[in-house]
């Protein structure tokens, strides 16, 4: 079984998005109108998107927490490349972390940087 990643807001020095589920998934159909936004999981969005990275991405956001989730599947182009797009346009001046399912180390994300400073940040 795989680790889990998990990215969201600095809460210990912005707070937590103030973003919806519902804002996720217009701007998800927005950049990939083929996407698949499910809400089959109660408070979870379920999200499959082409985005041009070597696999589909695919990632929940947990709209209670406000927390983007993805497995250790290969390449995290995908999965940030989503985050990246709806972090950007709903939260550009909150600061972002990721951490591992089992390390709460909390590790800073650019978001100022644009996309591929972004993806970047986040060790392959």
């Amino acid at each position: 079984m795989g680790s889990s990643f998990y990215v969201s807001a600095d809460r210990e020095h912005a707070g937590p998005w103030a973003f919806t589920g519902e804002q996720v998934q217009e701007i998800v159909l927005r950049h990939w109108p083929d996407a698949t936004v499910s809400s089959a999981y109660e408070g979870f969005l379920e999200i499959v998107a082409d985005t041009g990275a070597d696999r589909p991405a695919e990632l929940s956001f947990n709209r209670r927490h406000g927390v983007f989730g993805f497995e250790d599947r290969g390449s995290p182009a995908g999965p940030l490349t989503v985050i990246y797009e709806v972090v950007h346009e709903l939260a550009p001046e909150v600061p972002v972390v990721w951490w591992i399912d089992y390390d709460v180390d909390l590790q800073p994300l650019d978001l100022t940087g644009g996309r591929e400073a972004f993806i970047g940040s986040f060790p392959a």
